[in-house]
């Protein structure tokens, strides 16, 4: 009997602090950062289109938005695999001037 209640404990117990070790490996990595640009060089929508593209070839980029009319882009990306200045560089390898706006709500 005390090794079947033994069993039943370790069945209900055991997953429950596995569970618990996996939830505190995700709050270790790094959260994803945002960062917004102000683009200048944009005359069109395919403009923000192909500044969207060159963004997607980028590894780290989790989202991004490319607003024409407006020549803002809002990008979320994994701090781990890239960073704001590698991803202005893209922007202006593709032959667009990028530079950081600051948010006074909101800076991460």
């Amino acid at each position: 009997m005390k090794k079947l209640i033994l069993l039943l404990t370790f069945a209900f117990i055991g997953p429950m602090s596995l569970q618990a070790n996996d939830s505190n490996a995700l709050e270790m990595e790094s959260p994803p950062k945002t960062v917004k640009l102000k683009i200048t060089g944009m005359t069109c929508a395919g403009c923000s289109n192909h500044i969207s593209k060159a963004l997607h070839e980028l590894d780290g980029i989790l989202a991004e938005e490319v607003k024409y009319p407006g020549d803002i882009a809002v990008i979320k990306f994994d701090s781990e695999k890239t960073n704001a200045e590698a991803i202005i560089e893209v922007i202006e390898k593709i032959g667009y001037k990028a530079e950081l706006v600051k948010d006074e709500e909101k800076e991460e």
